[in-house]
């Protein structure tokens, strides 16, 4: 397969780089990355200025790109203009941190995913714990991808999150839904500059200790040492809020 690797931690992390050495054995690789971090910056698009690109050496990858815009400019790009030819799977990641439950929302990894997705793509989002080992996460996912029929087992597009902390056994891989709940902290930390100004640092972005919430969902799969797979789709709509009622304006 022809695949394109993004992400939001910048072409120079660890885990796209890890994916791309892993993945070029079986396959072709492009990349098309952030020239820096944007993590959390969710699923926007640049749209007043333009985009930027240098090519870099990614190893692994027959080319490579780091782009001025964010993750889902990223996926954007590389799909429509940076790809030399059809790209038959967007896979990003792998994300240094946890994107479960609510966390998705936020995710840059995950948008890149989606706007993939959204362009009739193959996408799979694929993330590990904080402190994880990249490198193990990235042989992981290599063997789960070798299982995975493209046609059948994603729709629209796929959430993995794999446990790779030092010690910890993988157990197997789990099909769950997202939880209902978020990993970030809810605590912002007062600061002051040495002029005076105040300023506000969000605290604990994310926990290397995943709680376990049991195996219902995302978290607590992760928790308890399971790859958790979680398909996504881009659906906003609550089927459950339409109300019989009229309404006099």
């Amino acid at each position: 397969m022809h695949i394109l690797l993004v992400n939001d931690d910048g072409i120079n992390a660890p885990g796209i780089r890890a994916l791309a050495k892993v993945l070029s054995k079986e396959h072709r690789i492009t990349v098309s990355a952030p020239m820096e971090e944007r993590s959390a910056v969710g699923h926007g698009l640049t749209v007043r200025v333009p985009l930027f690109t240098e090519k870099r050496e990614v190893p692994g990858a027959q080319a490579a790109y780091a782009v001025s815009g964010t993750p889902a400019d990223c996926a954007r790009l590389g799909v429509l203009s940076l790809a030399e030819g059809p790209v038959d799977l967007v896979v990003s990641g792998i994300n240094k941190g946890l994107n479960v439950a609510m966390d998705m929302l936020y995710s840059g990894t995950v948008s890149a995913a989606m706007e993939a997705a959204m362009l009739d793509k193959k996408a799979i989002a694929v993330s590990t714990q904080w402190e994880g080992d990249f490198d193990k996460a990235a042989e992981i996912f290599a063997r789960l991808l070798a299982q995975l029929d493209m046609e059948k087992d994603i729709d629209f597009m796929l959430n993995v999150n794999i446990p790779t902390l030092p010690g910890q056994e993988v157990k197997g891989v789990k099909w769950v839904p997202a939880g209902r709940t978020h990993l970030w902290a809810d605590t912002y930390e007062h600061r002051q500059t040495p002029d005076g100004r105040d300023y506000y640092w969000l605290k604990n972005l994310q926990d290397a200790a995943t709680p376990d919430f049991g195996l219902g969902h995302d978290i607590g799969c992760v928790a308890n040492g399971y790859v958790a797979l979680s398909p996504l789709v881009y659906d906003l709509t609550d089927g459950e809020g339409f109300r019989d009622k009229d309404f006099e304006l």
